[in-house]
């Protein structure tokens, strides 16, 4: 990572990077089980993870923006940053799809809200089955939906895991060759573990985001090789997340702080070996 310069690290992702739930316990001043155990309720009531944020939010009498902002300083992408000595924004949305992440990057360059001499672009890469929609009843507002909910409207059912794949590596194929035109220094590093984002080979059995691919598909090949050319762009290919001894996760599954804190200083840790 080239630090000469630069200010500041501008993280896009979805709730994993947004620092999703690492909050909720503290806000509401109870216990980290305590606050698990609401949400599981929550859950049984079949009410959302967006809904128990509302529900924080009134109960903590902060604005959306302030949880948002908390949540985001606590995040992998915000220790990181901290520990780079750099000023972060997180334009990480829960839920957010690549493809949406890479309008939000369009959007940022030509809005000039980022700058290739002061800033390091850093995309937290979701799991494939996501893609971005709009809606026009909303003056075409932007929404990212999941292929596993099967809640699409007309417009969305040509989609299915093929489209998805598709669409999938070719935003993140789009997210490189924009920072890479526009002269930003960029990394595009795995959350989730590779095997959770892409065809297996060595294990097809387990973990497989694609289950109903065929492994005979046509474009498989090319879509591997695709895969395996971004994540020369990674800081390690082999970090995760969701990787390493503490597996506690929050009420609605995302991994507790202890986790991002392991794993923005293995990314810190391997920035710095490489300078080095």
């Amino acid at each position: 990572m080239k630090l000469d310069g630069k200010q500041r690290l501008i993280s896009f992702g979805c709730s994993f990077t947004s620092g999703a739930e690492l909050l909720d316990h503290e806000l509401l001043k109870i216990s980290f089980d305590e606050c698990n155990k609401m949400k599981q309720k929550w859950l049984s009531d079949k009410k959302s993870m967006h809904h128990f944020e509302d529900y924080v939010v009134r109960r903590a009498n902060i604005t959306n923006n302030e949880y948002v902002t908390m949540g985001s300083k606590r995040s992998y992408a915000g220790k990181l940053a901290d520990k780079l000595g750099l000023e972060h924004v997180n334009y990480a949305i829960p839920g957010s799809a690549v493809d949406h992440m890479v309008l939000n990057l369009f959007r940022a360059n030509y809005t000039q809200q980022i700058n290739a001499e002061t800033d390091v672009i850093f995309l937290g890469i979701t799991t494939p089955h996501r893609y971005l929609t709009f809606l026009p009843e909303k003056t075409g507002a932007t929404l990212s939906r999941v292929m596993g909910w099967h809640h699409v409207q007309d417009s969305d059912m040509h989609y299915n895991d093929y489209k998805v794949m598709q669409t999938y590596l070719f935003a993140l194929q789009n997210f490189k060759n924009f920072c890479i035109a526009n002269s930003f220094d960029f990394y595009i590093q795995p959350v989730p573990p590779i095997k959770l984002l892409f065809y297996n080979d060595t294990d097809p059995t387990t973990d497989n985001m694609f289950a109903e691919i065929n492994r005979a598909w046509t474009y498989l090949p090319l879509f591997k090789n695709m895969f395996e050319e971004i994540m020369q762009y990674s800081i390690s290919p082999d970090l995760s997340l969701f990787s390493g001894h503490d597996r506690s996760v929050c009420g609605f599954l995302h991994p507790s702080e202890n986790a991002h804190e392991r794993f923005s200083q293995e990314l810190y840790d391997k920035i710095i070996a490489d300078q080095n």
